[in-house]
C-alpha cells in the first residue's frame, strides 16, 4: 500500500484544470502560460484553504484566530510574490512540462474515484504522518508527535510543489536561487502557525484538528 496526500479540488479549481487539459489537448494556437499561471495561482490558494485557512475556525480563543488569520494572510501575500516572480510569459513548448507535472505528478485518483489534487507521499513521510495523526485520540494525546507529523506534511507538501513544480519552468540563476528563499519563508510562516496554535489547544480541540487533517492521507494500492 502507498500512501498519499491530497485535497479535493475547489469548483473554480477543477474549471482551470479542465480549461487547461483542452487547450493542450486540442492544440490551439493560443500561449499556454496564461492558462498554466492561472491554474498555479489557483492550486496555491487551494493548498492554503485546505492546510491552514480551515483550522482557524477550530480555534476556540478569539485573539488566537485573528493572530492566526494575520499568518495565513503573510503566507498567501508571500506565495503570491514568489509565483509573481517565477511565473510569466513564455513559449507553449517551455510551459508544457509545468502543464504535464500538473496534471501527471500533482493529481490522482482516490479509492473512491475522485480526482485529487496531492502526490504520493515517500514511505518516511508516510510512517511519521499516520503515527502522529494516530498519537491523537479522545483517550491520549502526544502533542509532539502530533506537531511533527503536521510539519512533516506541510514540509512534503512544499518541497513538491514549490521545489519540484519550480524545476519545470525555465528559470535564470537569479530566480531559480529565489525558490528555495521563497520556501523557507512560507515554511516559517506554517511552523510559526503550528508553535501559535498547538501548545495552548484543548485535547478535543486537538481531536478535531487531527480529525480535519486525517482526510488529506489517502490510502491505496501500489
Amino acid at each position: 500500500m502507498a500512501h498519499y496526500f491530497g485535497f479535493v479540488p475547489s469548483d473554480k479549481l477543477k474549471v482551470l484544470i479542465s480549461e487547461a487539459e483542452q487547450v493542450v489537448a486540442s492544440n490551439e494556437q493560443v500561449d499556454y502560460y496564461p492558462y498554466r499561471d492561472a491554474l498555479t495561482h489557483q492550486t496555491a490558494r487551494d493548498l492554503t484553504d485546505n492546510l491552514l485557512v480551515g483550522l482557524v475556525e477550530i480555534i476556540p480563543n478569539p485573539e488566537r484566530q485573528a493572530a492566526m488569520r494575520k499568518i495565513v494572510t503573510m503566507i498567501e501575500r508571500s506565495t503570491d510574490t514568489l509565483l509573481n516572480i517565477l511565473l510569466g510569459k513564455e513559449s507553449n513548448e517551455e510551459v508544457l512540462p509545468s502543464f504535464h507535472f500538473l496534471k501527471d505528478q500533482a493529481t490522482f485518483i482516490d479509492n473512491e474515484g475522485v480526482k485529487r489534487i496531492g502526490f504520493k507521499l515517500s514511505e518516511a513521510d508516510a510512517r511519521t504522518i499516520v503515527e502522529g495523526f494516530a498519537a491523537i485520540t479522545p483517550e491520549h494525546v502526544d502533542r509532539a508527535k502530533f506537531k511533527t507529523a503536521l510539519e512533516t506534511m506541510n514540509d512534503a507538501t512544499l518541497t513538491h510543489f514549490v521545489s519540484r513544480y519550480a524545476e519545470t519552468l525555465k528559470l535564470g540563476m537569479i530566480k531559480r536561487k529565489s525558490v528555495p528563499v521563497a520556501k523557507s519563508a512560507i515554511d516559517k510562516g506554517m511552523n510559526m502557525a503550528l508553535n501559535k496554535l498547538l501548545p495552548d489547544l484543548p485535547n478535543d480541540s486537538l481531536n478535531r484538528l487531527a480529525n480535519y487533517y486525517r482526510p488529506f492521507i489517502i490510502e491505496k494500492p501500489e
